[in-house]
């Protein structure tokens, strides 16, 4: 079957990737297992999600995972795995920082991630992506780009490494002639002749033609160097839809390539650290990431100045429920022109407490985070594509707050919620098939408790198992009250 040139470019790219007629037809995507391998602190680490355990219906409920443990065993792996595979389904590259997650001892790590492909007319896709990462040195063009973007020093520099991402590999089940096909891999990049394998999905894609080929194994060569994947990687779509073939193959890949870059975020340390510097304030939208100085006025075009109070117009609405007597908003400072020529604003984000009018960066760290998390928490409860992942998402906010706000998403959400805590009042709210708890076996990191009756108070039993150690795995590894407190005056005394 072959398709209009137009109407599959159409299909892909930019801001309006989809036509309306498309956008009825696509997936609700939800993330359904993911394998750590030498990752971190994670030799092997498995969570299949809820939405993985049990059939969730098209557009009906919502899909969350809490995961609680001890600092250091494996909570923030989870959210940097997914935080690199978005970056490389929206055809990024993979930031420096995350080669320090690479195992030294195993020389590289390995993720997989499953997910869970529901369309309007019924049909369920599954597509396991999975691929390898190792470490090398920057190259000496990427280090001077680095020092010159950033204020790292040379010396800095020259020690570190950059996250290469090879062996893809992408696995399928889908409907063919009202058949269900089991997994099968349709892209491996660990071939070495060629682009990838299998030969038949190859030509699929290709149309059988050599010099598409050619050019694939470059731009397999290029993401290779650029810590990209080649897969998701503009080049290779483009040549894919420039055949004008159609396939399944390629439908799913230009499906998942939009899911990570409209309705899949991740919320890491990193953004919180520009609220907790009172340096910025990330805004979540359906395009992106906005940080939003709040120091400073900022200077933006009128139709964003428009678009951008209405998303901050519909935060504020949330936030008054949820910190009364508090609104905020995107003030207009003054008219005035932007850095291309076009009639501009300039706008502050003030917030506004029992008509008491303060700047932003007033405000306490727990109220930047729920205002910057917000926007997305709303898009997630709404939208039943959308998947939001946050690390931390306790940190500085009230507890018996943080308990409502997950209950509400749990009764009558319909996006998918995946977050990390140290706060236990979740524990109390969620229901116990969207909890996992971290152990202390680096080969078995992750852990659904064993034997809980559904009238158990999950907090309390789990601080039982901490201590008597009663589960298969154990989910703490003791400490001694009097070694600590020993531990505590011998640093004292050295002073």
């Amino acid at each position: 079957m072959t398709v209009n040139e137009n109407e599959v470019h159409d299909y892909m790219y930019d801001k309006y990737m989809f036509t309306d007629e498309h956008a009825k037809q696509l997936p609700t995507v939800r993330i359904k297992r993911v394998v750590l391998d030498h990752f971190k602190s994670v030799d092997h680490g498995e969570i299949v999600l809820n939405c993985g355990r049990q059939y969730i219906p098209y557009g009906t409920k919502s899909d969350i995972l809490g995961l609680y443990g001890q600092n250091g065993s494996g909570k923030t792996a989870l959210i940097e795995a997914l935080s690199i595979v978005n970056k490389l389904m929206s055809g990024y590259k993979i930031p420096y920082t995350y080669a320090d997650s690479i195992s030294e001892k195993e020389g590289c790590s390995k993720l997989l991630f499953c997910f869970d492909m529901q369309y309007p007319n019924g049909e369920i896709r599954e597509l396991e992506y999975s691929f390898k990462l190792r470490k090398e040195p920057l190259q000496e063009d990427e280090s001077k780009e680095l020092m010159k973007n950033s204020n790292i020093k040379e010396e800095t520099v020259a020690s570190l490494n950059k996250a290469i991402v090879y062996d893809e590999l992408i696995r399928l089940s889908w409907k063919e002639a009202d058949v269900q096909k089991k997994l099968q891999t349709i892209i491996d990049t660990s071939v070495e002749k060629k682009a990838f394998g299998p030969v038949s999905k190859l030509t699929s894609l290709t149309g059988g033609k050599q010099d598409l080929n050619v050019e694939l194994e470059v731009n397999k060569r290029i993401a290779l160097a650029d810590s990209k994947s080649f897969i998701f990687s503009k080049k290779t779509l483009k040549l894919f839809v420039e055949t004008g073939l159609y396939s399944v193959f390629l439908q799913v890949l230009l499906e998942l390539r939009h899911f990570a870059t409209y309705y899949f975020f991740v919320v890491d340390a990193k953004s919180s650290g520009y609220i907790r510097l009172n340096v910025a304030l990330p805004l979540y939208t359906e395009a992106g990431v906005e940080k939003f100085d709040i120091r400073v006025p900022k200077t933006i075009t009128i139709n964003d100045y428009e678009y951008y109070r209405r998303k901050i117009s519909g935060v504020s609405d949330v936030l008054s429920q949820l910190v009364p007597g508090l609104t905020i908003d995107l003030k207009k400072v003054s008219e005035t022109f932007t850095s291309a020529g076009e009639q501009g604003v300039t706008a502050m984000l003030v917030a506004y407490r029992d008509s008491l009018e303060l700047p932003l960066r007033s405000e306490s760290d727990g109220v930047r985070k729920i205002i910057s998390i917000l926007s997305l928490i709303i898009a997630a409860y709404n939208g039943q594509s959308v998947t939001l992942a946050v690390d931390e998402l306790d940190a500085g906010i009230f507890e018996y707050l943080l308990g409502e706000l997950l209950q509400s998403f749990e009764s009558t959400g319909k996006g998918q919620l995946i977050f990390t805590s140290h706060n236990l009042r979740p524990l109390e709210v969620l229901d116990k098939k969207f909890l996992v708890f971290t152990t202390t076996n680096p080969d078995n990191r992750y852990y659904r408790l064993k034997n809980i009756s559904s009238t158990s108070n999950l907090r309390d039993t789990y601080f039982r198992e901490l201590i008597l150690g009663e589960q298969d795995e154990e989910l703490y590894n003791r400490t001694k009250r009097f070694k600590i407190e020993m531990a505590m005056k011998k640093a004292g005394a050295e002073e």
